[in-house]
């Protein structure tokens, strides 16, 4: 007779549960990856553009041109601020799906050491029986021996 775990539906569940967190989990680090990304090229460009207007106003410049530099420059410095609270609110987020996560963990691994625990009863008795079979047989032959 096989191991037969009564809970193995659960655990399955259980295990599908872990997974969906963990993916959850994951793409939302990959959405900060990307913001953060996002604003390091952001502020590259700002570090850039305001280089090259300095460059432009020692050589002289109209002042529309450089009323225009200003405002690309504000404009770039917005999206900085709400990437960064887009950035914040990720983060929170991340923290929230981890404790998700370790709890759907959690909740997996008390199932699983039960499995463990009852596949080990099983093991030991289905030996005992094995052994129980092997003595029985081994007293039988021995009995026919005298």
């Amino acid at each position: 007779m096989a191991f037969h775990f009564p809970l193995a539906a659960v655990l399955r569940y259980r295990e599908s549960i872990e997974q969906r967190e963990y993916f959850a989990l994951e793409k939302i680090q990959q959405d900060i990856v990307r913001v953060e990304l996002t604003i390091a090229q952001i502020e590259s460009e700002v570090s850039l553009a305001s280089q090259h207007r300095s460059e432009e106003l020692a050589r002289g410049m109209r002042a529309a041109s450089v009323q225009s530099a200003y405002e690309y420059q504000k404009a770039l410095e917005q999206q900085i601020e709400a990437l960064q609270a887009l950035l914040l609110e990720l983060k929170v987020k991340w923290r929230e799906q981890l404790l998700s996560y370790e709890r759907a963990r959690r909740n997996r691994e008390t199932l699983g050491k039960l499995r463990e625990k009852q596949l080990d009863a099983y093991t030991r008795e289905q030996a005992k029986r094995e052994q129980a079979v092997i003595d029985d047989i081994f007293l039988s032959r021995r009995g026919r021996g005298k």
